[in-house]
């Protein structure tokens, strides 16, 4: 696996694959869905480069899944290029990228991992989604509902922070 900054340089190849798995996934679905995969992907496979430790082998592992900034919407975590190109129809019948760019070992695992995420997101409502999201202190310190259009950047940090220890907590 090339060592790269992003785990997606162009967060489209994710995209697509979201669109591949469920083509019905609808624009507050495919924003929550982006939310999680990066917290729990920065929470995991991100954190392996920053473990405590020593260790002979680097991480193969990217810190973050995608560049891309997440804001504090009132509906909760939004990546702003992505709601617009949405709203455009740009995600329209999207060809999934993700098996003709992503073929080593490493990059199939990351890929199955995040497959598994999605699968149990699926079984939440949209709302509940909405719900959850509005749960994190991550989101929570970034959005002003006196100022709901402000459109604060959750930090990333700070984000998988948070998902290291809700993790941590259930693994016990």
């Amino acid at each position: 696996m090339n060592k790269r900054d992003y785990f997606f340089e162009d967060i489209n190849d994710l995209i697509s694959h979201l669109k591949h798995l469920n083509p019905e996934m609808g624009a507050l679905r495919l924003q929550k869905t982006l939310y999680f995969l990066f917290a729990f992907y920065g929470a995991t496979y991100g954190s392996m480069q920053n473990a405590e430790g020593f260790s002979e082998i680097e991480s193969p592992y990217p810190r973050f899944l995608f560049k891309n900034s997440i804001e504090a919407w009132a509906y909760g975590p939004v990546i702003r290029e992505v709601y617009f190109d949405n709203k455009a129809g740009k995600y329209d019948s999207i060809p999934d990228s993700v098996p003709d760019k992503f073929k080593h070992r490493d990059e199939k695992d990351v890929i199955e991992f995040l497959d598994g995420i999605v699968s149990d997101l699926s079984d939440m409502s949209d709302f509940a989604l909405v719900d959850r999201t509005h749960q994190d202190n991550a989101w929570k310190t970034k959005f002003d509902p006196s100022i709901p259009h402000a459109s604060n950047t959750i930090d990333q940090e700070e984000l998988i922070d948070e998902y290291k220890v809700l993790l941590a907590e259930v693994n016990g």
